[in-house]
C-alpha cells in the first residue's frame, strides 16, 4: 500500500480546469506537461512493508532512491492515472497494469486508487496487488479452452458437452449440429435425453449416470438415436467426465455406425452369397492349404469342411488331368495373374467329375499375395448335354445326306429290280438265267430295305402314326424272339398294361426288335438273360433336359437290359452313329441302333444307355404317353378287277425307268406315252388333254417337280388322276398324298406288281365309257 501526497498536482489540475483554454491542443499539451513532470508534483508520503517486499526484496531504500525498475515503471503509470482522475473529477478507480521486468518477463498488477482530502491538502491511497499468477493461469486457461474448442470442432465425430446435474447441453461441435439436424447453436440448452425413445432413453440415462458417478459399467454403449427429422441412426456412445471448477460436465461422443452397419451388411451379404452359391468356392493360403470351402464344394466333392481344412486340393486329383496343367496354373497365379481352366477331379466316393475353375490371387494393402480364391463349377452334366446336342447335330447332318443319297439310289434300284423282273418274264422258270435274275431281284430288295433303314435312321421314312398299346407290340416281338433264342438265354418280361403311345406300329416293332437283337448279340452265345420292361414314368423339367431335351410330363419307358459284355466307356458316345459297330466284319451293319435313335427322335422321344463293361448294358426308350383312342374307321380294301385298258402318260427324267414303265404297262394292255421332262409332258397334255386317262410322274425332276406338274395339269383338266413316284420326298408321303390332290402314290424302288396294282386301283374308279379304246395288239 502507498500513501501519496497529491496536493500540488491537484492544484495544478484545478488551474488548468479554471483557465480559459479553448484549443484542444493546448489542453492536451498542458496535460502532457503534468504527466512528464509528475514526479515533481506527487510525493510518496508513506509505503508499507508489502510494497517493499513486492518490489525491492525488503529494501525500502531501493524504492525511495528509484532503483526498483518494476516499481518505477508502475509508479509512473499510477501517477498518470492520478492526473487523469483529477482532470476527469474521479476519486476512485481500478486498473490492471502489465509491466516488463529487466528480463522481459511480463508482470501483472491490480491497482486501486482512492483520492481524498480537505481544502488544499489531497492524498491518494494506492493498493497494489500482484496478479501475475492469476493472469498467467487465465491465459493458460484461455489458450486451453481455445485449443479444446478447435479440437472439438476438428473431430469428425459428433460431440456434445452436457451438464451432469441438469442434463442440459452446454456445447456441441459442428458435426453434432449436422448429425442431429440442428441449426447453429440450436442444440445448446436442450436435454441430451431427448434423442432417445422409450426404453432406450431409460437405458441411456442409466448408462450416463453410471459414468458420471464412476460406477462400474461398459466403456461404450450401442444405441439407436433419432435426429430432429426423427431418423433413427445406429451409434456407439462413449462418455468422459471432467470437473470444471465446481461443475461436473460430461463429454458425450457419438460414433455413427451407419456406414459400418452397411459394411457389415455387405460382408454378411457376401458371406451369404458365397455360402449359398451354386459354384464351389475354395480359399487357400499361398502354399495351397485349404482355409475355407463353401457348402457347394461339400455337395459336389463329398468332402466336409473339417475333412479338407488345412489340406491341399491335390486330394481331389484323379490322375486324368495332365501334370503340366498344374504347373502352368501355379506359374500363372504365382505371378498374380488370374488362371482359368478345367480339371477332371475325383469325389470322395471315387466318381470322376469335370470342373471349370477360375483361380484369383488375393493381395494385401502392400500388394503382396496372401491367399488364392478358386471358384469352380461342375460342368459334367453340361458336357453331357453338349455331347448330346453335338451327337444330334451330327446325326441330323448324316440323315440329311442319307435322304439325298436315298433318292438317287432308289432310282437306280428301281431300274435294276424292274428290268430283272421283265427279263425273268421272258425266260423259262426252270432255267439258270431265271434263277440268276431272281438273285438280282433279291439283292435289289435287300438294298431297298437298307435304304429304308437309312431313311428310318434319318427320320425321313414314311410312317403311319396312330394311338397304339405298345405292350401288345412288345409281346408280339418277344413271342418271335423266344422261338429263335438259344435255350441258355432267359427272356424275362415285365410289361405294364394300358401303356399307350402315338407311333407307327411298324417302326415300334423295328425299335423293339433291334434293341432285343442287340442284347442277344451282346451275350455272344455264352448264355445269360435279357430283361424287357415296359412302364410309365413322369419326368420333371430337369430330368427331361438331362435325359435328352424332353418336355416334362408322362412318358412310356421301354427298357431292354442284358447281362452281356457291356460297352466300353469310350464307345458310349458313338454307338448311335450309323455304320459304327464293335462287331467283327460281316457280323453287323452298324445301323440297328442308329435306326432306333432316328425312329425314337422322330416320335419326340429319347433313348439312353447305361453300361458296365463285363456286366451288361441297359437301353431305355422314352416315348410321350398318349391317351387311348377308339379307331372306328373300317378297312377299305379296293379289290376292283383290273380293267387292263386306258391311255397312260408316263413322265420321268430317268430314261431307264421311263422305258421300264412303258414295258410293264404296255404288257398289261395299256396304251403308254412317255416324256423325259415335265415341260414336254405339260405341252403334250395341253395339246391332247382328252387323250389321257392317267398320269404317272416322277417327283424329283429338273424344272417343274412332279407335284407342280400335277397341279398344272389339273388346272387344264380337273378330273385327271395323277400317281406320284418318288425315291424320297419330304413334301409328299404315303400319308398325305391325297391331301396334295394326288390319286395315288408309289415309293421307289417298286416292282411291276406294285405299280400295276396302284394303276389298276386308280383306273377302276373311272367309268369305261370315259376312257379311249385300247389299241389293237
Amino acid at each position: 500500500m502507498l500513501l501519496l501526497n497529491v496536493t500540488d498536482i491537484g492544484i495544478k489540475c484545478k488551474e488548468i480546469e479554471q483557465s480559459d483554454i479553448a484549443d484542444i491542443d493546448q489542453y492536451l499539451s498542458a496535460e502532457l506537461f503534468l504527466k512528464k513532470n509528475s514526479a515533481s508534483f506527487i510525493k510518496i508520503y508513506s509505503l508499507n512493508q508489502s510494497v517493499v517486499d513486492l518490489f525491492a526484496d525488503g529494501k525500502r531504500s531501493s524504492i525511495l532512491e528509484g532503483r526498483s525498475y518494476v516499481f518505477n515503471v508502475l509508479y509512473n503509470k499510477i501517477c498518470d492515472n492520478i492526473i487523469s482522475n483529477f482532470l476527469c473529477g474521479r476519486k476512485n478507480t481500478y486498473h490492471d497494469y502489465n509491466v516488463l521486468d529487466v528480463n522481459k518477463n511480463e508482470l501483472f498488477f491490480n491497482v486501486k486508487i482512492d483520492i481524498f482530502g480537505e481544502k488544499q491538502d489531497y492524498y491518494a491511497l494506492v493498493l497494489i496487488e500482484n496478479i501475475t499468477s492469476r493472469k498467467n493461469f487465465e491465459k493458460i486457461s484461455t489458450e486451453f479452452i481455445e485449443k479444446y474448442y478447435l479440437l472439438l470442432q476438428s473431430i469428425n465425430e459428433p460431440i456434445i458437452i452436457v451438464d451432469s446435474f441438469s442434463g442440459i447441453i452446454l456445447e456441441a461441435n459442428n458435426h453434432a449440429l449436422d448429425f442431429f439436424k440442428f441449426v447453429h447453436g440450436g442444440i445448446v440448452g436442450t436435454h441430451h435425453g431427448d434423442f432417445y425413445d422409450g426404453k432406450e432413453r431409460d437405458n441411456y440415462i442409466e448408462f450416463f449416470n453410471k459414468k458420471i458417478n464412476e460406477e462400474p459399467c461398459d466403456d461404450i454403449l450401442n444405441f439407436f438415436i433419432k435426429n430432429k427429422d426423427n431418423e433413427k441412426i445406429p451409434v456407439q456412445i462413449q462418455i468422459d467426465t471432467a470437473l470444471i471448477g465446481t461443475r461436473k460436465v460430461a463429454q458425450v461422443m457419438f460414433y455413427n455406425m451407419s456406414n459400418r452397419f452397411k459394411m457389415e451388411e455387405g460382408r454378411r451379404l457376401l458371406a451369404t452369397a458365397v455360402e449359398q452359391a451354386a459354384e464351389s468356392v475354395i480359399i487357400t493360403d499361398i502354399f495351397g492349404n485349404i482355409q475355407y470351402v463353401n457348402p457347394a464344394f461339400e455337395e459336389v466333392s463329398g468332402y466336409s469342411y473339417p475333412e479338407v481344412l488345412g489340406k491341399n486340393p491335390r486330394l481331389l486329383q484323379s490322375g486324368e488331368t495332365p501334370p503340366y496343367q498344374y504347373k502352368l496354373m501355379w506359374a500363372e497365379i504365382a505371378k498374380g495373374h488370374v488362371w482359368r481352366g478345367t480339371f477332371t477331379n475325383k469325389k470322395k466316393n471315387g466318381a470322376l467329375y469335370k470342373e471349370e475353375a477360375t483361380i484369383t490371387p488375393v493381395r494385401d494393402n502392400n500388394g503382396h499375395i496372401i491367399n488364392y480364391v478358386a471358384v469352380k463349377r461342375d460342368i459334367t452334366q453340361h458336357l453331357i448335354l453338349e455331347n448330346q446336342i453335338r451327337q444330334s447335330q451330327k446325326m441330323q447332318a448324316i440323315g440329311t445326306l442319307a435322304g439325298g443319297v436315298a433318292h438317287d439310289f432308289n432310282n437306280i434300284l428301281t431300274a435294276i429290280l424292274g428290268y430283272a423282273e421283265l427279263s425273268q418274264g421272258q425266260c423259262p422258270s426252270d432255267s439258270l438265267l431265271y434263277k440268276n435274275l431272281g438273285e438280282i431281284v433279291k439283292a435289289s430288295e435287300r438294298a431297298g430295305q437298307l435304304v429304308d433303314q437309312i431313311l428310318q435312321f434319318s427320320r425321313q421314312g414314311e410312317k403311319n402314326v396312330s394311338s397304339l398299346q405298345l405292350g401288345l407290340i412288345v409281346k408280339e416281338v418277344l413271342k418271335l424272339l423266344r422261338a429263335s433264342l438259344p435255350a441258355n438265354i432267359e427272356l424275362i418280361s415285365d410289361i405294364a398294361p394300358n401303356a399307350y403311345v402315338k407311333a407307327d406300329p411298324t417302326q415300334m416293332h423295328q425299335v423293339i426288335m433291334n434293341l432285343c437283337t442287340n442284347a442277344y448279340q451282346a451275350l455272344e452265345g455264352k448264355g445269360g438273360a435279357i430283361h424287357v420292361r415296359l412302364y410309365t414314368r413322369t419326368l420333371s423339367p430337369k430330368e427331361g433336359v438331362e435325359i435328352g431335351n424332353l418336355q416334362h410330363g408322362s412318358y412310356v419307358c421301354l427298357q431292354v437290359e442284358d447281362t452281356g459284355v457291356g460297352i466300353p466307356p469310350e464307345y458310349l458316345q458313338r454307338i448311335f452313329e450309323p455304320y459304327f459297330t464293335t462287331k467283327k466284319l460281316h457280323e453287323g451293319t452298324g445301323l440297328g441302333l442308329s435306326v432306333v435313335h432316328g425312329i425314337v427322335n422322330d416320335h419326340r422321344g429319347a433313348v439312353t444307355v447305361e453300361s458296365i463293361p463285363g456286366k451288361g448294358s441297359c437301353f431305355t426308350v422314352f416315348l410321350p404317353e398318349a391317351a387311348q383312342e377308339e379307331d372306328n374307321r373300317a378297312e377299305q380294301n379296293e379289290t376292283a378287277s383290273p380293267p387292263r385298258e386306258g391311255h397312260i402318260l408316263v413322265v420321268d427324267d430317268e430314261q431307264p425307268i421311263a422305258f421300264y414303265l412303258e414295258q410293264v404297262l404296255s404288257h398289261l394292255g395299256y396304251t403308254v406315252t412317255s416324256c423325259r421332262s415335265s415341260e414336254e409332258a405339260y405341252r403334250l397334255f395341253l395339246s391332247r388333254k382328252g387323250l389321257f386317262d392317267l398320269v404317272l410322274t416322277d417327283m424329283g425332276m429338273p424344272g417343274m417337280t412332279g407335284l407342280e406338274l400335277a397341279t398344272a395339269l389339273k388346272k387344264i383338266r380337273e378330273d385327271i388322276p395323277v400317281i406320284l413316284c418318288t425315291g424320297y420326298s419330304e413334301q409328299v408321303t404315303a400319308d398325305n398324298y391325297e391331301q396334295m390332290g394326288l390319286a395315288g402314290f408309289v415309293a421307289k424302288p417298286f416292282s411291276a406288281e406294285s405299280v400295276s396294282r396302284e394303276v389298276t386301283r386308280i383306273l377302276a374308279r373311272t367309268p369305261i365309257e370315259n376312257r379311249p379304246s385300247p389299241p389293237v395288239r
